[in-house]
């Protein structure tokens, strides 16, 4: 048995859809957005079947050398009966409701857009009866056919879904192309995704959409401050109340594409998704201001129209001017906090001394090295009487763009080391400083016949450099030399005089052995 609609206006008006303005997401999206819909008007009855376990929206694009690739979208939503098939394939005829399927020219547009030739085939639930049809865009301009034939097949009450087929296609999918729609698809449909109740696939892997690290600050009394808040407002435009709600909120990392509103009509992305969020420069000043890099959010503007093709609200008319002058009021306090807070980045510093003990002990210059924990009797605050009568350290400023308190550093503050040396037995507490920029880069001190080795990593010359761990293992080792050799020189002084050339003579005789061993 078949059946027959009018497809009036002129059939000819098909093969102009492959002109319009898409992106390959976008036009995925209109089928997505059906599949979506017809879900949520029938959630109900979906969900009182016994095998019901959510809706599953498959897209598959299969390569095919001989016959040319082609495009397959399928759902379990609830399904087409006759009338809703109909209005499925007709021009100018939109939804009864306002909703995601806004002008029901999606189906239309986005198939022709993409291919020659297209098919849809579909049951409702309980119906028991499947409809199929087929498109064939040429065939309609070329014979101005004003009718197209539907079948109607028999099927399991149980059966309910949609199918559509593209073949022939005006574009193909390809390399970075095919990353970017899966990107901006789970970035589109996040609010379905994340409600774990719809699942979409590409070529049989489901989307995922990772919410982004919110900035949690701790604040002086040890309370923890999540920088996400929800908003919720209205106002008045040309008679209409206009509705904002949502949440905004700061990154935890700057970031130059995750940051900027994600604008939502009936929980599917609008603006935004991965990239391109929204970002009028009143609110996110310019591109590398702290304000765009951390300020994001999720904004729905139900109720708002939008563009044809969806990817843009019409917030012409001073509409716009409004909506900006509003979000700037909610946004003052996060603005300004992205513009002050400066996260300091942590560095984990390994002491690196077991490197340290193999590559001395391999090239022979310490031998029967013991390494334990620095005692607790042992002062790290600089107070250690100098092993050599220094001038008294004068405290300088450090220059504003040298600034090294905006590194966190974490890890031991060294290692106690008890090995012989020429056949002399020492003992070195070796510490890696982390909280002074103004103190010397190197401090040599004893006491209790045990000397204390103070590597201040805090220093401004090492910034550059400090979370090259690379470096670090080195600049250890070269320190630990450098104290070694000042220490044996002026064992081995007869008078308790250094000469100006001992210390550089012992430093080369221990660089060489050390670059020789390795």
């Amino acid at each position: 048995m078949a059946k027959s609609i009018n497809i009036r206006p002129t059939t000819s008006v098909y093969a102009t859809y492959k002109n319009i303005r898409y992106d390959p997401w976008t036009a995925i999206a209109e089928f997505v957005d059906n599949s979506t819909q017809s879900y949520y008007d029938n959630v109900a009855k979906l969900e009182a079947t016994k095998y019901w376990s959510g809706l599953q929206i498959d897209i598959e694009y299969k390569r095919d050398k001989v016959n040319g690739d082609y495009l397959i979208i399928r759902d379990n939503a609830y399904g087409m009966d006759f009338n809703d098939f109909q209005r499925a394939i007709m021009l100018d005829s939109p939804p009864k409701k306002t909703s995601r399927s806004e002008f029901g020219m999606g189906l239309k547009t986005a198939a022709c857009w993409f291919g020659k030739r297209w098919s849809v085939e579909s049951a409702a639930l309980g119906s028991g009866i499947k409809y199929r049809t087929t498109v064939d865009v040429e065939a309609l301009s070329k014979y101005k056919n004003e009718e197209i034939t539907v079948e109607e097949i028999p099927c399991s009450k149980k059966e309910h879904g949609t199918t559509i087929t593209i073949r022939d296609l005006n574009r193909t999918l390809s390399g970075t192309q095919i990353g970017k729609t899966k990107d901006q698809l789970r970035g589109m449909y996040r609010s379905d995704i994340r409600s774990s109740k719809i699942q979409i696939l590409y070529n049989g892997v489901a989307l995922v959409y990772e919410t982004p690290k919110v900035l949690t600050e701790m604040l002086p009394d040890g309370s923890e401050k999540v920088w996400k808040k929800d908003i919720d407002f209205t106002f008045d435009f040309n008679g209409q109340t206009k509705r904002v709600y949502g949440f905004i909120g700061l990154l935890e990392e700057g970031s130059t594409s995750g940051a900027g509103f994600t604008l939502m009509r009936y929980g599917r992305v609008i603006v935004g998704g991965y990239e391109n969020g929204y970002r009028p420069e009143e609110i996110f000043e310019k591109s590398n201001s702290y304000v765009y890099q951390r300020l994001f959010g999720e904004l729905n503007l139900d109720d708002w129209k939008v563009t044809q093709t969806k990817d843009a609200f019409d917030l012409y008319g001073g509409l716009e001017d409004i909506l900006i002058e509003k979000l700037k009021e909610v946004c003052e306090d996060y603005r300004k906090k992205a513009k002050e807070y400066r996260k300091r980045p942590k560095v984990t510093i390994k002491t690196g001394i077991d490197t340290l003990v193999n590559t001395f002990t391999n090239a022979g210059v310490i031998d029967e090295v013991e390494v334990t924990s620095i005692p607790s009797n042992i002062n790290t605050d600089s107070s250690n009487t100098s092993l050599f009568d220094d001038e008294p350290e004068a405290e300088t400023e450090v220059p504003a763009e040298l600034d090294p308190t905006d590194i966190e550093i974490e890890g031991e503050n060294g290692k106690r080391l008890v090995f012989k040396c020429n056949g002399e037995k020492y003992v070195f507490n070796f510490i890696l400083k982390k909280n002074d920029p103004n103190s010397r880069w190197l401090n040599i001190g004893m006491k209790d016949d045990e000397y204390i080795i103070e590597w201040n990593i805090r220093h401004m010359f090492f910034k550059p450099y400090i979370n090259d761990e690379h470096f670090l293992t080195i600049m250890e080792q070269f320190t630990f030399a450098l104290a070694l050799s000042e220490i044996e020189a002026l064992r081995l002084s007869t008078d308790g005089k250094i000469d100006p050339s001992s210390i550089r003579m012992k430093m080369n005789d221990t660089l060489k052995a050390v670059i020789t061993e390795e």
